[in-house]
């Protein structure tokens, strides 16, 4: 794996991007909230085409917004149109939990440029509308008191907080990831991902405008779901409903991290259905 930036997006962020050889067309891979490009490492070195997978905007080691900025949904998908732009040519796109409503909703806009999908653990959150109001308020109450990161006193401890996350992780993997993302900061370490990404979203997810974007969607789409999550929508049949041409696999021993529980199997299902 070796590593690139590009001027992307709202702002011309700069973009870190893992990138593995192999064949072309390339496989762009997102990732889920507050993930990385590089956990994908298990999953992209088994797969034989060229794997790119980049650190969303706020992520991993790509840019993060800056003072007066936020991070607006639709600013990750243009940063996927930038990327698709840069490489030239339709791609085949997986995205994983955030990563895969990022990936459907580009997908949608731009079904020319998605050649074949896979949804990995996410067909969009659940429909917040509800709720509305409530996150209107915490959204300015989150601008006026700003998130911010409490310090990591080693490694160490970053290892334990993602394997508290996820302990099927092993700690090697787990090791490299925390080196990654993290920054030497008074009292220890502090991730490097934008601690504003944990401030409420002003505008609530619709579920209803969501399934109008995956009607739009033209790639055959593969629908990848770990047997163990708990990651459910209630809408889920209408959402698979919307979707022109898909089919549904289950990884057996798999939660919501499929990349991390069972990588070798998450490949083996990407690679049948982009060949």
């Amino acid at each position: 794996m070796y590593e690139w930036t590009l001027s992307s997006g709202p702002r011309r962020l700069l973009i870190r991007l893992c990138d593995w050889p192999g064949a072309e067309p390339p496989i762009v891979i997102l990732h889920g909230f507050l993930e990385q490009g590089a956990a994908w490492d298990r999953v992209a070195r088994r797969l034989p085409r060229r794997v790119i997978a980049p650190d969303q905007r706020g992520h991993g080691r790509s840019g993060h917004v800056g003072g007066g900025g936020f991070y607006h949904f639709w600013d990750y998908v243009a940063d996927v149109d930038a990327l698709v732009q840069h490489l030239g040519a339709p791609v085949d796109l997986v995205g994983h939990s955030m990563g895969s409503t990022v990936a459907a909703l580009f997908a949608g806009a731009r079904p020319d440029a998605v050649r074949r999908l896979v949804l990995v653990e996410g067909l969009g959150p659940p429909d917040v509308t509800h709720a509305a109001i409530d996150r209107a308020r915490r959204f300015l109450d989150d601008l006026r008191a700003p998130p911010s990161h409490s310090p990591l006193a080693s490694v160490e401890a970053g290892i334990e907080r993602v394997q508290l996350y996820n302990p099927s992780i092993p700690t090697e993997i787990a090791r490299a990831l925390v080196a990654r993302t993290t920054r030497p900061s008074p009292g220890g370490l502090v991730w490097t991902w934008d601690p504003l990404h944990r401030a409420r979203s002003p505008v609530p997810f619709q579920a209803p405008l969501f399934r109008r974007f995956l009607a739009e969607i033209t790639a055959p789409t593969l629908v990848i779901k770990g047997r163990r999550s708990g990651f459910v929508v209630a809408d889920e049949a209408q959402r698979l409903a919307a979707l022109a041409d898909a089919r549904v696999a289950v990884v057996d021993d798999a939660g919501h991290l499929i990349h991390h529980d069972a990588p070798e199997a998450l490949a083996t299902l990407i690679e049948e259905h982009l060949s």
